[in-house]
């Protein structure tokens, strides 16, 4: 499979983006670098011990310690690049699509096992289902830090988006679930010169994913948190983008 090497600093795109997400998050999730290299480490370490318990198998406990593994090594490796550069191949692997080929990271002789882009949506997926077994409990949830210190409420909270990136004709856009306990977002697209904000579409799991931004021009998201098909709590940050 293709891979697109790292070794140097990859050319940034056309487009500027404001805004990320709210440092007040109500997920377990943190929003700092270094507070995500601990949480990865800390699953990579701890998860392995729980599985049999939440009913995953061999390849997939595989699998999710790899994807930890390899974001602590991109966010030590490329920490500050991936931060001021949204269009860093990098940012792909970590909150991009499942899809996609895969990237190299630089090398090393500590480089871990690379995965294919979409760490966080695979993270998301894999809290979510360890919240819903049935033999999930509070003591587990603290021992992998799946477990949000803040105490959500459906009329208060606001929507959290990430920083939009232009990832070729589309513009994708992580957000996050409150730990679970939102279904997912509605998400709006504003262009320059309209007078409101279109609906894109509803999304359960990260990144939402505008496939029909325009060619050119600055546009403005916003979203709205879903419970069961309804809104709720308020409108997230405005995130802004420039395509072309």
């Amino acid at each position: 499979m293709p891979r697109i090497g790292l070794t140097q600093r990859t050319t940034r795109r056309h487009y500027q983006v404001d805004n990320t997400v709210s440092p007040m998050s109500k997920s377990y999730y943190p929003t700092d670098r270094a507070g995500r290299i601990d949480w990865h480490s800390n699953f990579a370490k701890e998860f392995p011990k729980v599985r049999k318990d939440l009913g995953f198998t061999d390849a997939e406990i595989t699998n999710a310690v790899n994807d930890s593994k390899y974001a602590v090594h991109i966010l030590q490796t490329l920490g500050p690049e991936i931060d001021s550069d949204p269009g860093h191949a990098a940012n792909a692997v970590l909150s991009g699509q499942s899809s996609g080929e895969y990237v190299d990271l630089p090398a090393g002789g500590s480089a871990p096992t690379p995965v294919r882009p979409g760490i966080d949506t695979r993270r998301q997926a894999r809290v979510e289902r360890i919240k819903r077994h049935n033999a999930y409990t509070d003591a587990i949830g603290k021992q992998l830090k799946v477990v949000s210190e803040a105490k959500f409420d459906a009329k208060k909270y606001k929507a959290e988006l990430g920083r939009p990136r232009q990832t070729g004709p589309t513009v994708t856009i992580p957000f996050r679930k409150a730990g679970g306990e939102v279904s997912g977002i509605n998400l709006y697209r504003q262009r320059k010169g309209e007078k409101s904000p279109q609906k894109v579409g509803f999304f359960m799991r990260t990144p939402a994913i505008d496939t029909t931004p325009g060619k050119s021009g600055q546009l403005t998201y916003t979203a709205r948190a879903v419970i069961d098909g309804q809104e709720i709590g308020n409108p997230s940050d405005l995130v802004s983008v420039t395509v072309g």
